[in-house]
Parts: structure tokens; C-alpha cells; sequence
């Protein structure tokens, strides 16, 4: 069976490009519910983006995310089209992006949420890590200073696009912003509130239920990770990314688009060499 991306990439001629127009409620293409498809026309040249949303697909807009922290963001590839139409679609509740180094989940997810919540259409972000070391690192050991202190190492994702930790206190001091552990989250009615988790790779099936399970009224849990980047064989055998895509695409609060392409760098993109 096919890995499921989010999207599906159809190659069409004039005459099946204008059936598909002509016809958009029939589900030519046998999307699952809010997965996208890319068109490419027989010259291999990308025609256009659709949605499936379950009645019909729906043209996919281009959208550029805007905040005062990163400025101006514009796709940089068909993937991350796909992904800022998802983070901004009300509807879809429980979003996930994966991809390889660099390609973007930290940096769009987290420059969208500051902008949702900037509009005020949220409260604020949580943002939540499971504490993992990096696979075959020395443990640092003991880390003194209050609970902030504690899990800024694992919040510098966040820190890294808002003006690096001084930037990340002051969203925090403006009550827009909340560091969590996953640990303390059990028995919490999180409401209004965008609960993000990087590094999702390294949470269980367990851990993802907890997360779904603490989104109140109001509230999205967005999640983000590479398969290839778990750091222990607990998250190989039970990956809760892996799995929430698989049980929970198709459903009509779901969204998930795997980005292929690393765009941090030249020099970024060298480390999918080393595979």
C-alpha cells in the first residue's frame, strides 16, 4: 500500500483537466476527506492545487503567513502551499505536518499560530515537547533553575522564530505563549488555545491520545516530527505520529501533509547524504 502523504500528484491531459473542472463534486481522484491533490498537466508542469473536503474539491488559494516575528513567509514549494492552506483552515482541528531536516514544520507551524493568535482568532500557543535526549547523546544530568528554566533548552524551536529567548518571555509574560511538559498535562481542559508539539516523533500512541484528549472548546492540536528522527526504539515500535496519521486520515477534523523537500539550507539538505 501507498505511504498516505496528505496529497495525491495526478498527472492530467486537457480532456480529464476539463472533466475534472466541469465536474468537481465527483470524487474523480478518491481522495480521502481534506486530502489535497496536485495537477500536473502531461508537460510535468504543475496546472493546480484541490481539496477534497468530502462534497467537493475546493481550489487551494495561495496564501503567505504574516507576523511581526518572521514577516512575510511564501511557499517555497508545492508542499508548503498545501501545508498554509491546512494551517489556516478553521475547520481541521487536529493538524500534522512531517518531513525531512529543515523542511519547514517548526518554522510554518510556528509562524501561523503566532499570527492566529495575533488576530486574536486564539488565546495563546502551548507549546509542548516530550523531554527526549537525542539518540546516542550523554545525558546532561540535573538542570537547575525554576520549571522555565528546565524545558527553555526544548523550547528553543519556538524561541528560534520569535527573537530567540527574550523575544520568547515576552510572548510568554503577554500570556500568548505557555511552555508545558508533557507530563503535567493530564487532567487539563485546554481551551481557545493551539497545544503545538514539535518532535512528535518521539511520543507514543499514548502520549498523542493524551494530547487529543486535553483540546477543548475552542482549541487545535497541531503536531509536527520525522518518522526517520525518533530517538529511542520505544517511539520506533510506537510511534504516535505514524499512528495518528494512519487511524485518524479521512476523518473530517484531520489534516496532514508530509513536506518532501528541505529548504533550510544547501548545506541543510547534505544530511539526507548521509542516509
Amino acid at each position: 500500500m501507498d505511504e498516505y502523504r496528505g496529497f495525491q500528484e495526478i498527472v492530467c491531459d486537457d480532456l480529464r483537466l476539463n472533466s475534472f473542472y466541469q465536474n468537481p463534486n465527483d470524487n474523480i481522484f478518491n481522495c480521502l476527506q481534506n486530502e489535497y491533490v496536485l495537477i500536473y498537466g502531461v508537460d510535468g508542469k504543475i496546472k493546480d492545487f484541490y481539496c477534497w473536503t468530502g462534497f467537493t474539491y475546493l481550489p487551494v488559494a495561495y496564501k503567505m503567513i504574516k507576523n511581526s516575528y518572521t514577516g512575510n513567509i511564501k511557499p517555497r514549494n508545492p508542499q508548503q502551499r498545501l501545508a498554509m492552506d491546512l494551517l489556516y483552515n478553521d475547520d481541521i482541528t487536529v493538524k500534522i505536518l512531517s518531513g525531512c531536516f529543515g523542511s519547514g514544520k517548526d518554522y510554518l507551524m510556528a509562524s501561523a499560530a503566532l499570527d492566529l493568535v495575533m488576530q486574536g482568532k486564539y488565546d495563546r500557543i502551548m507549546w509542548v515537547r516530550n523531554n527526549v535526549e537525542v539518540k546516542n547523546s550523554k545525558p546532561l544530568g540535573f538542570l537547575p533553575g525554576d520549571a522555565f528554566d528546565k524545558l527553555l533548552p526544548f523550547a528553543m524551536p519556538l524561541a528560534d522564530h520569535v527573537g530567540g529567548v527574550d523575544g520568547l518571555e515576552s510572548l510568554m509574560d503577554e500570556g500568548k505563549v505557555e511552555v508545558e511538559h508533557l507530563g503535567f498535562i493530564r487532567g487539563r481542559d485546554i481551551k481557545n488555545t493551539i497545544i503545538m508539539c514539535s518532535e512528535a516523533e518521539n511520543m507514543t500512541k499514548e502520549h498523542v491520545q493524551l494530547l487529543l484528549g486535553r483540546v477543548g472548546e475552542g482549541s487545535a492540536l497541531w503536531l509536527n516530527g520525522d518518522y526517520k528522527q525518533t530517538d529511542h526504539k520505544t517511539f520506533a515500535e510506537n510511534n504516535g505520529l505514524m499512528i495518528a496519521v494512519d487511524r485518524l486520515k479521512g476523518h473530517k477534523r484531520f489534516g496532514y501533509v508530509k513536506l518532501l523537500n528541505t529548504e533550510r539550507s544547501e548545506t541543510a539538505a547534505m544530511a539526507d547524504l548521509l542516509d
